[in-house]
C-alpha cells in the first residue's frame, strides 16, 4: 500500500532487493547506470538535517523534557534528536531503541564498532536494517545516552496501545519509540520523555493480523 501511494503521487517506484541493504545497492547501480540521483535514509546530510526538524517541533511545543527515546533504523532521527538537544536542550538524554530482529546498530554501539548482521528480521520494515552507517554510527556512539531493543510482540503491543489509547494508527517504526520507552520505565520513572510517532505506513493487511494476533 505504501507503494501504491507512492505511485499515485507519481513516482517511478522499482522494487528489487530481498532487503533494505540490497534496495540500496540496487539504487546505487542505478545511479551509476542512469545517472540517478541517490537521496540515502541514512548516509545524507540532508536528509539528516530534514530529521532534526522533528526534535526541534518537539521541544518547541512540548514542556521540558528530561528524555527522548528515538527509534533506531539507520539511526538519522536519534542523529537529529541528539543535534537537536546538544543546541537546545543539552540536558536531555536520548535513548535508542531497535528491533531485536534487525540490532546491528544497537549490537555495534555496544560493541564499539560498525557491524554488519546477515538478516534483520522484523515487521517493522522501518527498522529492518542489518547494518551501521557512516554518517550516523559515529554521532549515536558519542551521543546516546543507552541503547536498548526491543521484540516485535513489545513492538505490536505499542502499536496497539497508540490505537486504543490515542487512536494514532502508528506502524511498527513508528510505534518503536514507545515500545523503548516501555521497556525503559523503570529508570525513567517520574521523567518527563518524549517519544516520535514517525510513520503510519501500515498496510491493511498488516494491522488486521496485529489486531487478530496472527503477526508477527
Amino acid at each position: 500500500e505504501k507503494n501504491a501511494a507512492m505511485r499515485a503521487l507519481g513516482a517511478e517506484v522499482i522494487e528489487e532487493g530481498d532487503d533494505y541493504e540490497a534496495a540500496v545497492a540496487v539504487a546505487q547501480r542505478l545511479v551509476t547506470e542512469e545517472g540517478r540521483t541517490l537521496v540515502h535514509s541514512t548516509n545524507d546530510r540532508g536528509v539528516l538535517a530534514g530529521a532534526t526538524t522533528l526534535t526541534l517541533e518537539l521541544l518547541e511545543q512540548a514542556p521540558p523534557l528530561d528524555a527522548m527515546v528515538v527509534a533506531v533504523g539507520g539511526g538519522s532521527q536519534a542523529v537529529g534528536a541528539i543535534t537537536a538537544t546538544r543546541k537546545l536542550a543539552p540536558g536531555v538524554a536520548i535513548y535508542g531503541v531497535q528491533a531485536a530482529g534487525a540490532s546491528a546498530v544497537h549490537d555495534g554501539w555496544h560493541a564499539g564498532e560498525p557491524v554488519i548482521h546477515p538478516r534483520a528480521e522484523t515487521f517493522a520494515d522501518g527498522l529492518a536494517t542489518r547494518a551501521c552507517y557512516p554518517a550516523t554510527f559515529s554521532a549515536l556512539r558519542d551521543g546516546l545516552t543507552d541503547f536498548v531493543t526491543v521484540s516485535d510482540a513489545a513492538i505490536v503491543e505499542a502499536v496497539l496501545h497508540l490505537l486504543r489509547t490515542t487512536h494514532n494508527l502508528a506502524e511498527g517504526a513508528g510505534a518503536a519509540g514507545l515500545a523503548g520507552l516501555l521497556a525503559l520505565a523503570p529508570r525513567l520513572a517520574n521523567q518527563r520523555v518524549g517519544i516520535i510517532l514517525s510513520g503510519g505506513n501500515l498496510d491493511v493487511a498488516v494491522l488486521r493480523g496485529l489486531l487478530d494476533g496472527s503477526l508477527p
